[in-house]
């Protein structure tokens, strides 16, 4: 594997560990028509940052966000770093609307000219002319209609709508908000800059800039906004929760080995077989995959209690150099109904399952593996003691009576919370962030005053043009729905750069200007045969058209990058509506369009978490029918229907105690029970097993509860994750596998 690996590294590049919350839910998506485009663009927009300076004095709050700024320039963790909108970039974005002055008319212009309005243009034209406000006249003779100027008031307009509260001042945007200036600094991290403890990780370097700016200027504030903030914020903990609870999980498991088998011999060589089958297993999963999500390695920690099962059971049946073979009987099948469970995961249409499918089935082989072939030959020096185990003995009217109690119990508590118990994802739900956190993006939110609620449009088309006629029939419904207040702008492409349609369309309005240019150029004090050139610069712009992949100025570039999203499958665009009520509306809207989709990501994918969820108990059915046909095959009636009757009440526990607590059964609990059922069976495999050799029906029964002990405190360590699918996964393995224990207890013969 170690070998198979490196050449992988060698041929296909380097591997990754993913950290992002919403790419354990990638390539799930419905809408797979666009598919790609969302990626790309959730993948960019997931890589973008906000910073804020801010300071009661302005001049400081620019100083502070300049002192960043040049820290972070060289950092290598940035795509893109931008503070300053210096007056190059204005003069560039001027001279693009020069060029194309004729094609860029705006909707109220192009219905005036097309209207017989054309005196009115001109004569606004002159008005801004001789008034009092200052505008640029450098372009006056060639263009008397003043229609960059007109240009440039929509521009701003559009790009002001689109970005909040936020104004251009001494060449940077800032803002005032509770009694400080905040001036902002935006950026968008490489690949490599998301990436959580390398030297690029772009989160950490912004906060130790910051964190020094700060000391050297106490007054100034800074304030965070972004995805990246959040997935570096969660997934640190969450590494940091994996160290302790494997630390502490392992250690724990550990010092129960050596007092049961006062030997520690045992110990290293169960230590040693469970990290080569993690390292066997993140070698698997990095090689078939190329990435391993955190959250995969989270849930692979159950590995350990796995494990550490079959080395209980190996070392208290080993006797004299040999174990008894029912006892490698009962891990065989302990093995392969475990690895049915875990290999049913990888057929559901979920990558992060599939990873954690390929983890947990190669670390599971290589556990079977360890045990069958390696530690005979390593415990040959390893001899029998008297083992401190404990001792589980019920009479048969106990058993009984506690069954039926147990049964009782199950019933009432189901019906007393038959309201709770539903299926039912929120993906919003999955993270709480920090309050520091928390009060950074309130106050980001204030200040920038984006509008954006997560909602937006994806345009689909074959070529450019396609795509920007279809975001411009868009855009005309979403002016209706403005006029009724379901929101208040949006930002779009086609703002920027319209269909080569609707330029023609400006082109030919355009026209109604010629007949007025000798009146116009002469009120302008301008020869009068300066209109006959102005005549033949228009003729010449017959055909000058811009696309959204042409040369554009930096500052227009930068603008729709996160709009225009082209694709080997086609081109697609982002409309964004900013500040929107009903989201129904827009749906609607989305459905009444070709090439037109909506998309809520976080409502999207909690709708399909439930149906994912409902997918996961088919599974679990499907499971049960493979395992109880393989049971049939190698036991008789009796003991396989009380084999099989054990998955029973760890299912029914985990959703009586769910909806006790007012859990929703979710995605996270739906893997969890699938990973129980596996799991629950093991008991009963070893006990059957044993049955008739009494010497080891009383060992197997010792070995059963130090096994329950070390799997369900792998697993019950996850249920004090902060991080709720954990948590989840972890409460739902702890409940079910205490269940399923007790049954086997009492079911046994």
């Amino acid at each position: 594997m170690a070998a198979a690996l490196g050449l992988s590294l060698v041929v296909l590049g380097p591997v990754k560990l993913n950290v992002n919350l919403f790419d354990i839910l990638s390539g799930s998506h419905s809408l797979k028509t666009v598919e790609a485009p969302e990626k790309a663009l959730s993948d960019k927009n997931g890589r973008q940052t906000y910073i804020l300076a801010g300071n009661p004095d302005f001049a400081s709050a620019k100083h502070s966000a300049a002192q960043v700024y040049e820290a972070l320039s060289d950092s290598g963790a940035f795509e893109s770093l931008s503070l300053y909108i210096d007056e190059r970039g204005l003069s560039q974005f001027t001279e693009y609307l020069y060029k194309y002055r004729y094609m860029l008319l705006d909707a109220e212009t192009r219905n005036l000219l097309e209207t017989g309005g054309a005196s009115r243009v001109a004569e606004e034209a002159l008005g801004a002319a001789f008034g009092v406000f200052t505008i640029s006249l450098d372009t006056l003779e060639t263009d008397p209609f003043l229609l960059v100027n007109r240009g440039i008031q929509r521009f701003l307009a559009s790009a002001l709508l689109a970005g909040g509260r936020m104004q251009l001042r001494e060449e940077t945007l800032a803002a005032q908000y509770e009694g400080l200036w905040y001036v902002l600094l935006r950026g968008t991290l490489t690949p490599a800059g998301v990436a959580l403890t390398n030297k690029n990780s772009g989160a950490r370097k912004i906060y130790e800039v910051c964190n020094q700016v700060k000391e050297k200027n106490p007054a100034t504030v800074f304030v965070y906004s972004g995805l990246p903030f959040h997935s570096y914020e969660s997934s640190s903990k969450a590494q940091r929760e994996i160290f302790i609870i494997s630390g502490v999980t392992m250690g724990v498991i550990l010092l129960l080995f050596w007092r049961v088998f006062r030997s520690l011999l045992p110990v290293i060589i169960s230590a040693a077989g469970v990290v080569i089958s993690i390292l066997f297993a993140l070698g698997t999963s990095l090689l078939f995959f190329r990435e391993m999500h955190i959250l995969t390695f989270v849930f692979g920690t159950t590995l350990i209690g796995i494990g550490v099962d079959y080395s209980i059971h190996f070392f208290i049946h080993w006797k004299g150099r040999r174990i008894e073979a029912q006892v490698f009987r009962g891990i065989a099948m302990s093995f392969a109904s475990t690895a049915i469970c875990f290999i049913a995961l990888g057929f559901a249409p979920f990558p992060i399952l599939k990873q954690f499918a390929c983890f947990s089935a190669a670390g599971l082989a290589s556990s079977f593996l360890s045990v069958m072939c390696l530690y005979p030959r390593l415990a040959k020096n390893f001899t029998e003691k008297t083992f401190s185990l404990p001792r589980i003995r019920f009479s048969k009217t106990f058993k009984t009576g506690l069954l039926i109690f147990l049964i009782g119990g199950l019933a009432v508590t189901l019906f007393l919370n038959k309201k709770n118990i539903r299926i039912e994802n929120n993906l919003a739900d999955l993270y709480t962030m920090s309050e520091a956190l928390g009060e950074s993006e309130r106050i980001a939110a204030q200040v920038l005053n984006h509008g954006s609620s997560g909602r937006y449009f994806i345009v689909s088309g074959d070529s450019p043009e396609e795509t920007l006629s279809r975001e411009e029939l868009l855009r005309d419904r979403l002016e209706i729905e403005i006029v009724k207040g379901n929101l208040q702008s949006y930002a779009a492409v086609s703002l920027f750069i319209p269909s080569i349609r609707t330029q023609q369309s400006s082109y030919t309005a355009g026209k109604a200007l010629l007949s007025l240019a000798e009146a116009q150029y002469e009120i302008l004090g301008f020869p009068a045969e300066t209109a006959e050139t102005f005549r033949q610069d228009f003729a010449e712009a017959r055909d000058r058209y811009i696309l959204p992949d042409g040369e554009l100025p930096q500052y227009l570039d930068s603008l729709i990058s996160n709009l225009w999203i082209p694709t080997p499958a086609g081109y697609f665009s982002c409309v964004l509506p900013l500040h929107t009520q009903d989201e129904s509306v827009f749906r609607d809207l989305a459905g009444e369009i070709d090439g037109v989709f909506f998309i809520n990501k976080t409502k999207d994918l909690s709708a399909e978490l439930d149906a994912l969820t409902r997918e996961m108990l088919l599974l679990f059915f499907a499971a049960y029918i493979l395992i109880a046909l393989l049971v049939r095959g190698f036991y008789a009636w009796k003991p396989a229907l009380r084999i099989c009757g054990v998955p029973f009440f760890p299912l029914l526990t985990s959703v009586a105690i769910l909806g006790g607590l007012n859990i929703p059964l979710g995605f996270f609990g739906s893997v969890g029970l699938l990973l129980v059922f596996g799991l629950g069976l093991d008991y009963m495999f070893y006990l059957t097993e044993s049955e008739n050799v009494p010497a080891s029906h009383s060992r197997t029964i010792g070995a059963l509860g130090l096994s329950f002990g070390t799997t369900a405190l792998s697993f019950g360590a996850l249920a004090l994750s902060s991080f709720v699918p954990v948590h989840i996964f972890g409460l739902t393995v702890f409940i079910g596998l205490s269940s399923a224990f007790m049954a086997s207890l009492l079911l046994r013969k």
